[in-house]
């Protein structure tokens, strides 16, 4: 294993680097993957992705890892904390896991766990929060199973697949947090 900066049981999260990015491209470009992702509206490619993590390493109001199998060592996605407003105490978190032998394995909550701990504990957030597309059934789970609560719903927030789809808003804060520790360490 490299070296990890966050580590769960199955994954650890590292830094994200330039070399993870040929992997993002074909993700983003699978259909399948970004089905029902903000993601993936248009074609990928590895100029604009290298584009834009240079801004990202400089962007003080965002963490970003990749995500990594700690069986085998392989990156499978990434992960992070956006929109941090360093004085309302919250961020937006996501994650993205592109490659799909990571799916339906708990991945996904594990990583969700990982980064709630990160905001909390070292970032000293109150709230964080994110959106996600309610049909991504097995997303709204995973979260759920981290502590996030529903808090209402973007109506036709997103266009994919020639539709409209509703999005589901969603936050832990900092007190129900607490309250859930133990099942997160």
């Amino acid at each position: 294993m490299t070296a990890s900066f966050l580590a769960g049981k199955r994954v650890y999260l590292r830094d994200f680097r330039r070399t993870d990015l040929d992997a993002m491209v074909a993700w983003i470009n699978d259909q399948e993957v970004t089905r029902l992702l903000f993601m993936g509206g248009r074609p990928a490619n590895l100029e604009l992705l290298e584009e834009q993590w240079e801004r990202d390493q400089r962007n003080q109001h965002e963490v970003t890892f990749a995500v990594c199998l700690i069986d085998g060592d392989v990156f499978v996605g990434t992960t992070g904390l956006y929109s941090i407003n360093w004085m309302m105490h919250s961020a937006e978190f996501r994650v993205f896991l592109g490659d799909r032998t990571a799916w339906g394995r708990g991945i996904g909550t594990e990583c969700t766990k990982l980064m709630v701990v990160y905001g909390f504990e070292k970032l000293n957030l109150n709230r964080i929060w994110l959106g996600v597309n309610q049909e991504n059934v097995g997303g709204v789970r995973a979260y759920e199973k981290a502590g996030f609560v529903r808090e209402g719903v973007l109506r036709q927030e997103q266009f994919r697949n020639f539709r409209y789809y509703d999005a589901v808003r969603m936050a832990i804060l900092r007190s129900e947090y607490e309250r859930l520790r133990g099942d997160y360490v």
